[in-house]
């Protein structure tokens, strides 16, 4: 994965991406979320939200280079996701994550544990859906040193119900201060495949549109305590805590009627699902040709808070930036943690500025765009 960077040419500011390595290894993330669905759209759009900007935090952290796609909406398909992961371009020492948030099912007598996703179609079109465990394959073939399959999705054939607000995260700026990010290179420092799916059969799974998935907020949980120190960095120490912790909650429907959820988990080598380097599905899907790869302004972003610049360097890039990726984008909003405060709300010209100028701004994570509105999120040293 290529990043970029600006240089400052004779005399005349002039901008232009240099091509280099980073670093040699690369996570190569890809969330998909159906954001359009009629019962949980709402809050799988928190649900995506959430699930992005913690892993950007934690690509930062790690050092790896970042590899990072969105299919939310229209571009759910199982298409996309396959056409999404044979493009990957993977090196022995990188790791592959992926992300699903929607409905799930189980068909009955199948002995298979892990829920087939729905993707945006929610359960009328069975020719869209994929079974979690061809989904392993697919990134088990692209020969990862790490790969890890994850999802908050029913594992019952019905639609998933919403459920009261168990509690708020937090409305403001991610700080860093107190997080190890030595914690986190270890635990993506592992080897093999590592699968996590929000219920067991035959149990729904639970959201609302405030904390988006129960499970998902459990494991969002789970991650931030192993950059304090308070779980262990190790794939089972981090989803028996979310397990628990999901496992243990009391949740009352909107009948008032009581249900707990019991996510499932495997740490394993990869062997089940044949050789790497052998697409055992055997599925070609051709894809629509529209995935959403917001890395050029997410790099762009990273380098105007970037303090290793000079600053009246950076504040020169500004203009560039502008012209180059905020076409169509007329209003920027910074949310807090819980996806919902909105903590500045500005014209693009006046968030770079500010961003450039903060001493205390150490990375802004491109969320979202909805309706000529950039959603990100910052964080902070402090």
């Amino acid at each position: 994965m290529k990043k970029n960077g600006f240089n400052k040419l004779v005399g005349a500011i002039c901008f232009c991406f240099i091509s280099f390595t980073a670093n040699a290894q690369t996570l190569h993330t890809i969330v998909f979320c159906n954001t359009i669905d009629g019962d949980i759209g709402e809050s799988m759009k928190v649900e995506l939200m959430n699930v992005t900007n913690q892993f950007k935090k934690i690509n930062d952290l790690i050092e790896y280079d970042m590899d990072f796609y969105k299919l939310d909406g229209p571009i759910c398909t199982r298409a996309n996701l396959k056409r999404a992961i044979d493009q990957l371009e993977v090196d022995e020492d990188d790791v592959i994550l992926t992300f699903y948030g929607g409905h799930g099912s189980h068909a009955p007598n199948d002995s298979d544990p892990w829920p087939q996703y729905c993707m945006n179609t929610g359960f009328e079109d069975q020719s869209n859906w994929v079974r979690m465990a061809t989904v392993a394959k697919w990134v088990w073939a692209k020969k990862p040193r790490l790969a890890i399959i994850l999802s908050n999705c029913c594992n019952v054939i019905q639609g998933a119900t919403t459920v009261k607000p168990l509690w708020a995260m937090g409305g403001d700026y991610t700080s860093l201060d107190g997080i190890s990010a030595d914690k986190y290179k270890e635990l993506f420092s592992a080897k093999g495949l590592v699968m996590a799916t929000s219920s067991k059969v035959p149990e729904p799974s639970w959201c609302n549109n405030v904390i988006g998935g129960l499970f998902t907020s459990d494991l969002i949980d789970a991650l931030q305590n192993v950059g304090s120190g308070e779980v262990s960095p190790d794939w089972n120490s981090v989803l028996k805590w979310t397990s628990d912790r999901c496992s243990e909650k009391d949740i009352v429907d909107r009948n008032y009627k009581h249900h707990r959820q019991h996510p499932l988990f495997r740490i394993t080598d990869g062997k089940e699902f044949g050789d790497k380097g052998k697409d055992i599905d055997g599925d070609d899907d051709g894809g629509d040709g529209i995935i959403d790869n917001d890395a050029p302004l997410q790099q762009a972003l990273n380098e105007l808070v970037n303090k290793n610049i000079n600053q009246d360097v950076r504040l020169d890039m500004r203009q560039v930036i502008l012209n180059r990726y905020f076409s169509g984008i007329s209003k920027v909003r910074t949310v807090g943690t819980d996806m919902k405060t909105v903590v500045e709300y500005e014209n693009p010209a006046d968030f770079l500025r500010r961003i450039c100028l903060s001493p205390y701004i150490k990375k802004v994570n491109v969320l979202n765009k909805d309706k000529g509105t950039l959603i990100v999120h910052e964080i902070r040293t402090q």
